[in-house]
């Protein structure tokens, strides 16, 4: 029988390579931008076409290579970073692995022209599926051009799986932000499609994040210093009260790396425990200097992940490092205007006698009273839902219901198509925990998330407003004037025919700043207005990464989410009402955009099985 084991071609193993190094454009934008970082170069330039689909480049002032080193470089495992296995313990440089520019070549036409600033001349090199059609020399400039044409040209499923220009150019920026943040001494400009997009000069951290995230985080950023014998911190961190529900802001760098790790992550954010609410996440740009042979990062092939050789001793002084700097520069009120001086017993004069503490108690109290002068009864806005209580369950049958709801397909009420016409009023309600709608309704008792409820009718709103019936823009006699990054702004030109049909009108005053000329006639808009955008680009960029979604559909979930805990209270039985006539005159009330459970039937079988 012949032997069936065989060498695979170097074509072949540099494919299975790329796909675990170039995923998408971004991931051949990162291993670039670290080649030109370990160049030595002081300006680096990144042009993209359709989203890096027709051409990534990358130019920089660095070192260059020699004419054989041009060729070289393609090879797989061929590196000038290390020698021997004891160099992984030490490494100091971005690439080492010696895989990504084979593993480019692989799989897009590649063209570099490079030279050494001892040479006369340079080299040019092209490569197309790695097989090399030219190795010349050529009259170019001191350091390095390198352009990657027709990425996954000769691997269509791959192509086939790339996402929308949009989010592949989200990812692209995101990778540029993430080398441009640490290495704020080197001058970084991204062009996309002949426009230029970021252009940031060498300057400090602080002047870095603030170019890259706009001058609306300038003062939400506070210094964190801390250096012992095997650990220096540095960079920022953010106010409790600017924290995000997105992690759009969190960068976490180890020797200069951008890193992913769980628990420095935790350790953090548990720093800010009581502090922020629940759900949302603190700024940080945070670098930490280590022994490199105390880690290892070369436990993936992108090398985003690392690992430490103690992690428990790593998160313990970063966690106390955040929390010295969240109270070394006041993040925390100090302010208490319920200080009683009794209880300071710094106070306390030598001599003085020691007073008991006593509990006073009003054995006439009745929360339920209508007595509205008895300074423990419920005010009339707390009281509501109360007053009809003995006639809430008057309308259900004693029956039993033959319907099961389960998690994930709760029951439909039995409503026709017209059912905001035919759907009949309730006469009273219970609002629990300021969080649920309690009511009887076609002799079943519904339980309705409110919040919830409120993002499905903001979604069909504002998807109709897109589509069809655009709300009403009311003129700013003063408009507001909001600051964004190059990213946010890139976003919000893009969307903003869909964002006026919503009833906002954003005119852009410059590369970074936009003028609020109008907001929706039917809202009060005296919130703040520039977190509103941010958490909501956050949000639409974030559903563009997750999945694909059309434009129209993701604004309307992003905004119907920014919008539903804005929503004033429901106050009596006629906003109840007309709440629920909203609801049920959705397309989909039984859950919101995002597949959250918005209502439950507790049908006799269910509230049972509480007293089994």
């Amino acid at each position: 029988m012949d032997d069936i084991i065989h060498l695979l071609s170097d074509a072949v193993a540099n494919q299975i390579a790329a796909g675990e190094v170039i995923q998408r454009p971004a991931s051949a934008v990162k291993e670039l931008l670290e080649n030109s970082i370990d160049a030595e170069a002081t300006q680096i330039q990144l042009v993209i076409k359709d989203a890096g689909r027709t051409l990534i480049q990358v130019c920089d002032d660095g070192k260059g290579m020699s004419f054989n080193d041009a060729r070289l470089c393609f090879e797989r495992h061929a590196t000038s970073k290390i020698t021997k296995a004891d160099d992984l313990f030490a490494i100091q440089t971005k690439g080492f692995r010696g895989e990504a520019l084979a593993s480019v070549a692989a799989i897009a036409h590649v063209e570099i022209k490079t030279k050494r600033a001892a040479d006369e001349i340079g080299t040019r090199l092209q490569i197309e599926g790695s097989v090399v059609k030219e190795h010349a020399p050529i009259a170019t400039q001191d350091g390095t051009i390198i352009s990657i044409k027709n990425l996954f040209f000769n691997v269509p499923a791959r192509r086939n799986f790339l996402k929308s220009d949009a989010t592949e150019f989200a990812n692209i920026e995101d990778e540029l932000n993430r080398v441009a943040i640490i290495h704020h001494q080197i001058g970084f400009t991204l062009i996309h499609n002949g426009k230029t997009i970021l252009q940031l000069q060498p300057s400090n951290l602080k002047q870095r994040i603030v170019a890259i995230f706009g001058n609306n985080l300038k003062d939400k950023l506070y210094p964190i210093e801390q250096q012992t014998d095997f650990i220096k911190i540095s960079g920022y961190i953010g106010k409790p009260e600017n924290a995000k529900k997105k992690k759009s802001e969190q960068f976490l760098f180890v020797n200069h790396r951008y890193v992913r790790h769980n628990l420095l992550h935790f350790a953090i954010e548990s720093a800010y425990n009581q502090l922020i609410p629940e759900g949302h996440h603190p700024a940080y740009f945070i670098s930490l200097e280590v022994n490199p042979a105390s880690i290892d990062i070369n436990i993936s092939p992108t090398k985003v992940d690392v690992k430490f050789q103690n992690d428990r001793l790593f998160f313990g002084v970063l966690n106390a490092s955040v929390k010295k700097a969240i109270g070394e520069f006041s993040l925390v009120p100090q302010l208490d205007f319920d200080y009683n001086q009794e209880l300071d017993l710094n106070n306390v004069p030598q001599n003085a006698p020691l007073k008991v503490p006593t509990i006073q108690l009003d054995p006439n109290f009745n929360p339920f009273s209508s007595n509205t002068n008895h300074p423990s009864a419920f005010s009339k806005k707390e009281a509501r839902g109360i007053q009809n209580w003995d006639n809430f369950l008057s309308g259900i049958k004693a029956t039993h219901v033959e319907a099961t709801p389960t998690e994930n397909n709760p029951v439909e009420l039995d409503f026709d198509e017209n059912a905001e016409d035919n759907l009949p009023s309730v006469e009273s309600y219970l609002i629990v925990y300021q969080k649920y709608l309690v009511v009887t309704l076609q002799n079943q008792l519904l339980v309705i998330h409110i919040t919830r409820a409120q993002e499905r009718i903001l979604y069909d709103t504002y998807l109709e407003a897109i589509k069809n019936k655009p709300i009403t823009v009311q003129q700013s006699m003063f408009p507001e004037t909001i600051t964004l990054s190059a990213a946010q702004s890139e976003m919000l030109l893009e969307i903003n025919d869909e964002f006026k049909k919503l009833g906002y009108d954003f005119e852009p005053i410059n590369r970074n700043q936009f003028a609020i000329n109008g907001t929706p006639s039917s809202e009060d808009e005296n919130g703040d207005i520039q977190a509103m955008v941010e958490n909501l680009l956050d949000d639409y960029k974030s559903n563009m990464m997750s999945y694909s979604v059309e434009r129209d559909k993701n604004l309307a979930l992003s905004l119907s989410k920014q919008k539903r805990a804005l929503i004033k209270p429901l106050n009596n039985v006629l906003e109840v009402n007309a709440f629920l006539q909203q609801l049920f005159a959705t397309i989909l009330p039984s859950i919101t955009p995002s597949g959250e459970k918005i209502y439950e039937i507790m049908t006799e079988e269910t509230v049972n099985k509480i007293f089994v």
